[in-house]
């Protein structure tokens, strides 16, 4: 009887040895064998490895808090704060994983649509900060500038975490991160009222 393992360890497998080897060093015959079923049954499940990594990609987006973290309640605190929270989540679990992705696009232009899943994360984002900036709550700029500044950091911290030194890295305090991203785009309370955002 063939042995039936489920979607999710796969694809966990898979982001697990695309951060160790790369694209290129992550076949398809490395992450059956982690996985313990033949390369045969991965490719009639997936297709190709491409596909195999996209909707790994997905799947981890999915199966984290992050869809409904960008849900609009009136509160930009609240509603940043959660973002963050989701999104630290997400890069705590896919350590490396996003990075590790970018830097083999250039090289297999096949991975360039993986993309699709981070840009949906960034465009419900920025579709919850314009949603503060047409109330006259936050000022305007473009979404996806908002966004790298709301997430960039956490990138950043995520990846310096990541890399072993002698240093230690202070750990990322969420609050205190939305507090200074809201301190420079909040528009005054006088300036709300009076229209003049």
């Amino acid at each position: 009887m063939p042995k039936i393992i489920d979607d999710y360890t796969i694809f966990q497998k898979s982001i697990q040895k695309l951060i160790e080897k790369g694209y290129a060093g992550a076949t398809t015959k490395t992450i059956a064998a982690e996985v313990g079923i033949s390369e045969v049954t991965l490719f009639r499940r997936y297709g190709n490895k491409s596909e195999l990594i996209k909707r790994a990609v997905k799947s981890a987006v999915e199966t984290s808090a992050f869809n409904s973290a960008s849900s609009f309640t009136g509160d930009v605190e609240a509603d940043l704060l959660r973002v963050v929270i989701a999104y630290q989540e997400l890069a705590d679990r896919g350590g490396r994983f996003l990075p590790a992705l970018i830097a083999e696009i250039p090289r297999y232009p096949e991975l360039s649509d993986l993309l699709e899943t981070p840009y949906d994360m960034v465009n419900k984002i920025g579709k919850l900060i314009v949603v503060y900036q047409n109330k006259g709550i936050l000022k305007q700029e473009h979404p996806v500038h908002a966004v790298a500044g709301l997430l960039g950091p956490l990138n950043i911290a995520s990846m310096i975490q990541q890399v072993p030194t002698k240093q230690s890295f202070p750990p990322f305090d969420p609050k205190t991160h939305v507090r200074h991203y809201l301190s420079g785009r909040v528009i005054s309370e006088s300036r709300q009222t009076q229209g003049l955002g």
